[in-house]
């Protein structure tokens, strides 16, 4: 147990080394065993994930193509979550996001069967050369917008937020829901697809 633990933390500081070119991290934050920045196709100059000050984090924070952005503000808690961007997700300050969420910034993959049909074969070739599975990906016909989290909201457990959403000041969205629009201020959404349910004091 002893001599794992000790593994696990020279692996995670190997990993911290590799990314530091790519993330401003704020050292007054802290970041617990789970946190993870998965670079794709990393370019150098290029600032990937940028955080604030007194924030709780843990997750995966990918960046699939050689774009992509996360920001994250102040005293912001994020659990065991994933964010996947390829264009923008922006959270501002004082924001809870629970375990398991998923928020990502673009559909992954064409709408059209025939602009997608390569999307498997070109991971598998590159499996089989030994390089990064997405590098070939054709990235050209899929749709992609920013996220904004404001300031103030709680995101629960097990939240799917979709691309181009916008959730207003101080929202909450209940467990398990997925967001596919932009979320008043104040208000409670939930269910699939989430809906408001109510609305609270602007505080």
């Amino acid at each position: 147990m002893f001599a794992r633990r000790i593994y696990q933390d020279l692996k995670r500081k190997k990993e911290r080394q590799a990314i530091k070119p790519y993330v401003d991290l704020h050292p007054d934050s802290y970041y617990g065993s789970s946190f993870r920045v998965d670079l794709k196709n990393p370019q150098n100059g290029s600032t990937y994930l940028k955080t604030g000050k007194h924030c709780v984090l843990d997750g995966t924070y990918v960046f699939e193509t050689s774009g992509g952005k996360i920001e994250i503000g102040d005293r912001v808690h994020i659990g065991a979550s994933t964010l996947i961007s390829v264009s923008e997700i922006i959270i501002g300050d004082d924001v809870t996001i629970a375990w398991d969420c998923l928020i990502y910034d673009h559909n992954s993959h064409s709408t059209d069967w025939k602009q997608r049909c390569m999307d498997t074969e070109r991971e598998y070739q590159c499996y089989l050369n030994n390089r990064p599975m997405i590098v070939d990906k054709d990235w050209s016909n899929v749709q992609f917008a920013p996220i904004h989290i404001c300031n103030k909201t709680w995101i629960g457990a097990r939240v799917t937020i979709l691309k181009g959403v916008t959730i207003g000041e101080g929202a909450i969205v209940g467990a398990g829901s997925v967001v596919t629009k932009d979320v008043p201020a104040w208000s409670v959404v939930a269910g699939n697809p989430a809906k408001i349910v109510k609305r609270i004091e602007e505080r």
